[in-house]
């Protein structure tokens, strides 16, 4: 039997993490991607997507707290990046579709998330670049020739494309799936007004902005789990995201990115903890 809602709140992923554990990684791995002429970062990317996994879990469930593991090598994700990035170019950008569901099939497919019985959970994203084509190449040309006044349909949809074809596998086999119901009227007037006002500003406005975007796609999220729907929240204000930014900005400045993996620490923790899944039409509880 898979493990059902505990009841008294949602599912949420929970990061903790240090900016001590990742300074080594951080100076080997800017490093490195420097002197190989930015060869090394796909590995640098892998070694910074397993530190987040490795400190992150997900729960509750009455299996426990999920742990997360990221097993992507850089290796895979530099023959990926590569090839993607050279046909790009060669095509004139129309192989970008492609190249996009590369990424997203390595990054969901190389994530987990495992229960302390044993049993395993992750993503898995059946999307293809030739059904992504059109959508992309339209909402391209629609935004281009309204002056980005069609941007929040095109993102949205994009969104829902990519969450339509992506399903939640327990033991490698589909329990559920993910799918998005925001629309573009409904995040026009937060796009328009947050565009403005971060002009305005002159970026001081910006975390706000990022908030109720992101505020937006979160609570637009439905993630259906053994006929069970839940629906994503996101908890962080603009305010603490304007303090990160500027105090650990600053400080990450002023110490030549020595302070950088705090920042990063900072950041994640403001992105990943202030997520929640609660069941719709029911009193919350774990979906894991």
């Amino acid at each position: 039997m898979a493990p059902m809602g505990m009841g008294g709140g949602g599912v949420r992923p929970k990061f903790q993490g240090s900016g001590g554990e990742l300074l080594v990684t951080c100076l080997i791995g800017l490093l490195l991607s420097i002197i190989t002429a930015y060869i090394y970062l796909p590995w640098f990317v892998c070694k910074m997507a397993r530190y987040v996994a490795n400190n992150t879990t997900l729960g509750p469930t009455r299996r426990g707290e999920l742990r997360a593991e990221f097993t992507g090598t850089g290796g895979e994700l530099f023959v990926a990046y590569l090839v993607g990035m050279l046909l790009t170019i060669i095509t004139f950008g129309i192989y970008t579709p492609w190249f996009i569901c590369k990424m997203i099939k390595f990054f969901t497919e190389n994530t987990q998330a495992v229960a302390p019985d044993g049993t395993r959970y992750r993503l898995g994203f059946d999307g293809t670049g030739g059904e992504l084509f059109v959508t992309y190449l339209v909402g391209a040309i629609l935004s281009a020739i309204t002056f980005y006044i069609y941007v929040p349909w095109f993102l949205c949809k994009l969104v829902k494309w990519a969450n339509s074809n992506t399903r939640i596998l327990e033991n490698e086999q589909p329990v559920g799936s993910l799918d998005f119901e925001g629309t573009g009227g409904e995040l026009f007037v937060t796009y328009l007004v947050g565009v403005l006002l971060t002009m305005l500003t002159a970026g001081i406005y910006m975390p706000w902005f990022s908030v109720k975007m992101t505020k937006f796609f979160a609570e637009g999220t439905r993630v259906t789990y053994q006929g069970r729907m839940f629906q994503g929240q996101f908890h962080g204000t603009g305010g603490e995201l304007f303090v990160i930014m500027l105090l650990h900005g600053f400080l990450t400045a002023i110490t030549f990115y020595i302070y950088l993996p705090w920042f990063l620490v900072k950041q994640w923790e403001f992105d990943i903890n202030n997520r929640e899944y609660t069941e719709m039409g029911g009193a919350g509880g774990g979906m894991g």
